[in-house]
């Protein structure tokens, strides 16, 4: 999953600091940095808490990565065969169960390939106590945010930093000392490739106790360098590296050199290095590696997933239902507007229909006297027509017109042939649109056989063509 930001944030005791890239193209620039002073731990913890979360929150974006201080992880670097991730993941838990001093149940451990080759990787491996991840999800709970995508430690986070400064030789053993407020961490690198890291106990704040505290560190990095001896073998005399602040000199330095039986050792500036956040933050910025430092329990990458869906639910239903308002805010206009059109329209057939009508009665009369004053269709043209029609040999007994409607024709004839003529003959004047015979029938009478016959002739009304 690509990310337009990324948030690094490092987590020391009584101080947060933080660091937020931001993705511009092919490449990621710095887009904010900050530090603020957290208050005092409490029972042990790492000393963040809502209240000195919750003023920085806000400036914390996309992809949020928290690194724990150094001192509360336990951190073993391992050279295990190069094989694909599953298989490493495996051979990490392994490691993991050796070295740990805790039960399985109550920590959270990581790993991450440092180097890899095609026969083997440098691997580091991180445990730390289940209840210090917890306290900075719950942190940033109360705080009012999720909990961190990742929970990471800072000492992998000042290390490429150190890396990149090339400020140690790239062969033969190095001690690497980084003295900061926060506190100290210790780094056994061998040609550039660290093996151990540690964090040494924290400097007093009585200048009595300095002497047992310097003491203290000299056998603790004399353990180390026996414990790299005898795992990764010996290498030479090795270097003492120190890299301090302006304004705070590296007291130990010195001390540690004389009880470590070293020859000199190597002023660095603190200053001239990234700070821990923004290792952290790079780290995340990089293309996604099968094996990468996360501490953070799945529950909180389920819960995480799980609030995704619901934003992307809830932003679908938002959208549906603004486009369901739309669509129904336009479908209510439309719907006003038309019945706007029809009541005025049906305003305006009330207005006119009061003159249609006396326009539809004037017409009627108009037509009826049309009707009644044209001549070229009454009775007498039509009976004329008639009896021009008639043939010899047949009478009509019957006349009956109906103006501009119909004529109806009853008669006889002394053979049906002459009905037939008649009727052809009736057919054919231009008086008459059209002519139905409605039966000849056959009657005996005094005076022999007659054909009775019976016609309807349909008149045009007044004013249609002729």
């Amino acid at each position: 999953m690509a990310f337009a930001w990324v948030t690094g944030v490092c987590v020391q005791q009584n101080r947060l600091e933080w660091t937020v890239l931001r993705r511009a193209k092919e490449t990621w620039e710095i887009a904010d940095q900050g530090s603020a002073e957290l208050p005092a731990a409490e029972g042990g913890g790492t000393g963040l808490g809502a209240a000195g979360l919750k003023p920085h929150l806000k400036r914390f974006k996309g992809r949020v990565a928290v690194a724990l201080p150094t001192d509360r992880a336990l951190l073993r670097v391992a050279l295990l065969p190069s094989v694909d991730a599953a298989e490493l993941r495996g051979m990490v838990e392994l490691q993991t169960d050796k070295f740990s001093p805790f039960p399985v149940e109550t920590v959270a451990a990581g790993a991450e390939a440092l180097e890899a080759s095609e026969t083997s990787s440098l691997v580091a491996m991180a445990v730390v106590r289940g209840e210090d991840v917890e306290g900075i999800g719950r942190a940033f709970r109360e705080a009012g945010a999720p909990p961190p995508d990742v929970v990471d430690v800072a000492a992998l986070g000042w290390w490429p930093g150190i890396q990149r400064s090339h400020k140690l030789p790239a062969v033969g053993t190095q001690i690497v000392l980084r003295l900061a407020a926060a506190g100290t961490d210790l780094a056994v690198v061998r040609d550039n490739a660290p093996l151990m890291f540690r964090a040494l106990p924290p400097a007093p704040a009585a200048a009595a106790d300095r002497a047992e505290w310097l003491a203290e560190c000299a056998e603790e990095v004399a353990d180390s360098l026996t414990a790299i001896e005898t795992e990764w073998g010996g290498a030479g005399a090795a270097t003492l590296h120190v890299f301090h602040e302006a304004g705070r000199p590296p007291e130990c330095a010195e001390p540690l050199r004389q009880a470590l039986g070293l020859e000199a050792w190597f002023p660095h500036p603190l200053e001239e290095l990234p700070p821990a956040s923004e290792g952290v933050a790079w780290r995340q910025a990089q293309p996604a590696r099968p094996l990468a430092m996360d501490l953070a329990p799945e529950t909180w990458r389920t819960a995480d997933a799980e609030r995704r869906t619901r934003r992307k639910l809830l932003r679908a239903a938002t959208v549906f239902l603004a486009a369901w308002a739309l669509g129904l805010g336009v479908f209510w206009t439309l719907l006003q507007v038309q019945r706007g059109r029809m009541d005025r329209l049906r305003a305006e057939v009330e207005e006119m229909e009061g003159p249609a009508l006396e326009i539809r009665r004037l017409r009627a009369k108009t037509l009826e006297f049309a009707q009644y004053a044209d001549r070229s269709r009454s009775a007498l043209e039509c009976l004329r027509a008639v009896a021009e029609a008639l043939p010899p040999g047949a009478d009509l007994t019957s006349f009956v017109y109906r103006k501009g409607a119909s004529l109806a024709l009853r008669g006889e004839a002394d053979a049906p042939d002459l009905v037939y003529g008649f009727i052809q003959a009736l057919e054919k004047t231009e008086l008459f649109p059209e002519v139905a015979s409605e039966g000849i029938s056959t009657r005996n009478t005094s005076q022999g056989q007659k054909s009775q016959f019976s016609v309807a002739v349909t008149l045009p009304g007044t004013g249609e063509a002729r």
